[in-house]
């Protein structure tokens, strides 16, 4: 299947419930998102693995977050849910974004 990673910035005072409008709006069982650290101060951005059938661009719009240029990824259709993290692989080169298995606490 194929997903879109991307960027999502929004205010640090809204962060806890904007982070359950957008699971909510995603998508249920999707991949979790990854915080980034750092940044403009006030604000979050989260790195974020949403199929492609989701219209993300207009979710943002909606809640007027911030969204960064999404990127195309093919996955396993079986990794496609919260047992899954979103992750930048930081390479100049080839995929950029892979999805780990998240460990359990």
């Amino acid at each position: 299947m194929f997903v879109n990673c991307f960027t999502v910035t929004m205010s640090s005072s809204i962060y806890t419930n904007a982070i359950k409008e957008l699971s909510k709006e995603f998508g249920k069982n999707i991949p979790r998102f990854l915080p980034y650290e750092g940044g403009k101060m006030g604000f979050i951005t989260n790195l974020c693995c949403v199929d492609t059938d989701i219209n993300v661009e207009k979710i943002c719009k909606k809640y007027n977050y911030e969204m960064g240029n999404p990127e195309k990824m093919l996955i396993e259709n079986s990794m496609y849910n919260s047992n899954y993290t979103i992750y930048n692989t930081y390479n100049k080169e080839g995929q950029k974004f892979r999805l780990e298995l998240t460990k359990s606490m």
